[in-house]
């Protein structure tokens, strides 16, 4: 009797996905600029601000650990290997991203879906789970940066990569299928603790309304309760206007 076998899932490369740059001069919020000149000197000085490249990237294995790190020093929780695993799947390359400031890695956003599946009574929902950027990076419109990019990649879905071809099986055209964009999701959520007033007017700032109050929401850190934060129409919040739909290919 013959041995069956299981043909492995295709596995997604994600590894060199890295952005154009960004420019950060014409988000909303805080912006810091250099003078190189000096601040209220003489008539005539040049102020100079630097065009600083600013980029996001993919997260995968390789960068696991620097994102693992910037979560570890920004944020008071430790997360577990399963919710490092689980952002790098493929599906969410889109809205799960590191940034690089000058070729340096200082914040990371990652996030998933809810609510996708048909009948859901729940409208699909981008869910942050963290955003974090270094503290000497901050006021620089870094957050602000990532938190729109996956806003506006969960609006625009982008088609996976095409699978990495295996080493240990043959390869049929099918299993290098490109898998089909999700659907289009225009509502966000995110968790601030209370008392976090900074990131509660962060979020105010690009849409998100306060739609309640969770207790016990943290575990491990006082207080223990979360603001939901909510965005109810991404597309609005982008100045996109209201023709996309929630749930629509």
């Amino acid at each position: 009797m013959a041995k069956s076998t299981t043909t492995p899932t295709p596995t997604y490369s994600t590894a060199g996905t890295v952005s154009a740059p960004i420019d950060l001069s014409g988000l909303k919020g805080e912006y810091t600029a250099l003078d190189l000149q000096g601040a209220g000197t003489s008539k005539g000085k040049k102020v100079v601000k630097p065009g600083v490249k600013v980029t996001l990237t993919s997260l995968t294995v390789n960068n696991s650990g620097t994102l693992r790190r910037i979560n570890s020093v920004v944020i008071p929780i430790v997360y577990s290997d399963k919710f490092y695993k689980e952002v790098r799947d493929p599906s969410l390359d889109d809205v799960n991203k590191l940034i690089y400031y000058a070729d340096i890695p200082v914040g990371a956003i990652c996030c998933r879906f809810d609510n996708l599946a048909k009948g859901s009574k729940e409208p699909p929902t981008l869910v942050i789970l963290t955003l974090a950027i270094l503290a000497p990076y901050r006021s620089l419109n870094l957050g602000t940066s990532l938190l729109l990019a996956s806003m506006k990649s969960s609006l625009h879905p982008t088609i996976p990569p095409p699978p990495v071809p295996s080493d240990t099986r043959t390869n049929t055209r099918g299993s290098l299928t490109v898998a089909p964009p999700r659907v289009k999701v225009n509502r966000a959520l995110a968790h601030v603790q209370v008392g976090n007033e900074d990131a509660k007017r962060f979020y105010e700032r690009l849409g998100f309304k306060e739609a309640g109050i969770e207790e016990n929401y943290y575990s491990k850190v006082e207080p223990r309760g979360a603001v939901i934060m909510v965005c109810e129409d991404i597309a609005a919040a982008l100045g996109e206007g209201g023709d996309e739909v929630n749930g629509s290919a």
